[in-house]
């Protein structure tokens, strides 16, 4: 046993059960106690060190869960551990072939797979052409048509805001859009935009790969419910049933089989035809999900107040068993990592972690990490408190 689980344990074997008016006083005086007899911790912190400190919060944290001041004690602990993954590096290339397409603060950026890195320009959202030919940007009030290397092709203005865009696969003949509240499509080229819905209840929208017609796409409507619309005709060929809650992500398999449907804290596929593909959520409890391209598996994030915040591989269909691919421990508390994403080839998985500052690689096979260091500061954010660069797709 190590000298900081000796005082650990010494300190909680001492202190009292505490009564309902005492319980704050009481338990901040312990903790206080165990933190500040602690060793100092080098700046780069090896595994057996950063293992001990984990379980002795994690001794603290049940002596108080009980207890009113429990959940100000937890939010300390997790505030007393540096976040992240250890062994975090430099960015100098991707673990996996493809480019990544990132919305910051500062712009729209492409990450290729030996690390460099180009600015597209000063673009909110974002999507890739099919190829990663050409990538369609929001910019206001205008949708935009951008190459790698910059290099504007065409400007579509609109009367609202756009908070969405997505660049059809396949042959890159469409970019649907959300402008404020409608939805509309406009031709690869810049040309024929029109207006396809005119109130949708979210930015959530997705084409369907291999679809049997070209140009179908998957929206919210004002219902709240998921539609699949042949653009090209207008015509709905199906609406799934109502969603009690607000939808975030919509993503289709490969093979345009399946959708994932991703709402407040749970996620459900439906099938070609707008039917739940299984009973119910494949995953509650969901703060953020990924369909795997092949759409036989879902990347999750979930959090719980025993085990902590986990990424975990679910069967998209029964026969399966679930595989958790990281954990951060009881004793990290919530650490909110960010929507995850699947490689091209859908053997490595992005899992973002704003609060540590760091994307998480995963490869899927058999877990192995790579951890990259100060993202936000390669796209050029230094203030504290910058939103966190989000990826917007991995590519080709």
């Amino acid at each position: 046993m190590t000298r900081d689980e000796e005082r650990v344990r010494e300190a909680l074997r001492e202190a009292a059960v505490p009564q309902e008016g005492q319980a704050e006083e009481r338990g901040w005086r312990v903790v206080r106690a165990a933190y500040a007899e602690r060793d100092p911790a080098p700046r780069r912190r090896r595994s057996a060190p950063r293992g001990v400190l984990a379980v002795a919060a994690a001794g603290l944290v049940a002596a108080f869960a009980l207890t009113p001041a429990g959940a100000d004690v937890r939010e300390w602990i997790a505030d007393a551990f540096e976040p992240g993954a250890e062994n975090a590096r430099q960015l100098t290339s991707l673990p996996a072939p493809g480019s990544l397409l990132v919305e910051a603060q500062s712009g729209t950026w492409i990450v290729r797979d030996d690390g460099s890195r180009r600015r597209l320009g000063s673009y909110g959202e974002a999507s890739w052409s099919p190829r990663g030919i050409n990538v369609a940007v929001a910019a206001g009030d205008e949708v935009r048509a951008v190459s790698p290397l910059g290099v504007e092709h065409w400007a579509q203005p609109t009367s609202h805001r756009v908070r969405a865009v997505a660049w059809s696969p396949g042959d890159g003949y469409r970019v649907a859009y959300v402008s404020g509240s409608e939805l509309r499509v406009i031709a690869g080229d810049g040309t024929g935009d029109g207006l396809a819905a005119p109130d949708v209840g979210s930015t959530a929208i997705a084409w369907r790969p291999a679809a049997p017609t070209p140009h179908q796409l998957a929206y919210v409507d004002a219902d709240r419910r998921v539609a699949l619309m042949d653009t090209d005709s207008r015509e709905v060929l199906w609406r799934s049933g109502k969603l009690a809650t607000s939808v975030s992500l919509l993503e289709w398999s490969d093979d345009g089989e399946r959708l994932l449907v991703v709402a407040d804290g749970f996620a459900l596929l439906l099938d070609d035809e707008g039917a739940a593909a299984v009973k119910g959520p494949v995953a509650g409890t969901t703060s953020a999900a990924a369909l795997s391209p092949d759409g036989d598996h879902l990347a999750v994030v979930r959090s719980d107040r025993r085990t902590g915040t986990e990424v975990a591989l679910v069967p998209a269909l029964p026969g399966d068993r679930e595989r958790v691919l990281y954990e951060t421990g009881a004793a990290a508390g919530d650490v909110s990592l960010g929507p995850p994403q699947f490689s091209p080839d859908g053997k490595w998985l992005l899992v973002p972690w704003p609060r540590a500052g760091q994307w998480l690689f995963i490869r899927v096979a058999d877990r192995r990490q790579v951890a990259v260091a100060d993202v936000a500061r390669l796209f050029g954010l230094s203030r504290p408190g910058s939103p966190f660069p989000s990826v917007a797709g991995w590519c080709c």
